[in-house]
């Protein structure tokens, strides 16, 4: 049985009871008047313990600055790390998305052993073969395209002197892939026409 309930039986038989003695054989005339008396008490019941919740993510209220552009002197940390030197700084263009650089290994002559390393944004993103060619020249360039030609070389031909022209390949950068647009040469010594 709960308190509430405990007190407001007692008030009533309380009651009762005092009506009872006003009743009695008395010839008095008297009224009784009972009234009814609510008692509320408050009980404070100290709160359960909790963990406190982590902290929310923030994010940053703004957005980082965009990267500085990518410099010549920048590019050609990339190629000397390659074990490159740049062949030609006039083929860099900073303004541009899509940016070339042609490089020599070091320790050979300037025929024989070029590459062309390509960038975006400010980062490296690759180069034009996985191996080097005779002779390479930059064509033209755009901001998502750049066109190299490789000296063409026949069997006997020395590395100072293709005789087989020259074919132009085109690169794009489609956002997330530099592909070629026409086939690049093969660079085996044998072939009929190479870019060794």
């Amino acid at each position: 049985m709960s308190i509430a309930r405990s007190t407001t039986i007692t008030c009533a038989l309380a009651a009762l009871a005092l009506g009872a003695a006003a009743c009695g054989d008395s010839d008095d005339a008297s009224t009784t008047v009972v009234e009814r008396a609510t008692v509320t008490r408050t009980v404070t019941v100290p709160a359960r313990p909790t963990t406190p919740a982590p902290p929310p993510e923030t994010t940053p209220a703004t957005t980082p600055p965009p990267a500085a552009p990518l410099t010549l002197r920048a590019a050609e940390q990339v190629l000397d790390g390659r074990g490159f030197a740049t062949l030609a700084e006039r083929d860099w263009r900073p303004d541009q998305n899509l940016k070339v650089l042609l490089g020599v290994r070091r320790g050979v002559s300037d025929d024989g052993a070029q590459q062309a390393f390509f960038f975006v944004g400010d980062r490296f993103i690759g180069t034009d073969t996985r191996d080097p060619s005779g002779r390479i020249a930059v064509t033209a360039q755009s901001d998502d395209a750049i066109t190299l030609a490789y000296g063409l070389y026949r069997p006997d031909d020395s590395i100072e002197s293709p005789s087989g022209g020259e074919t132009e390949v085109t690169y794009t950068w489609d956002g997330d892939r530099l592909s070629p647009q026409e086939p690049i040469p093969p660079s085996a010594t044998d072939a009929a026409l190479s870019r060794r």
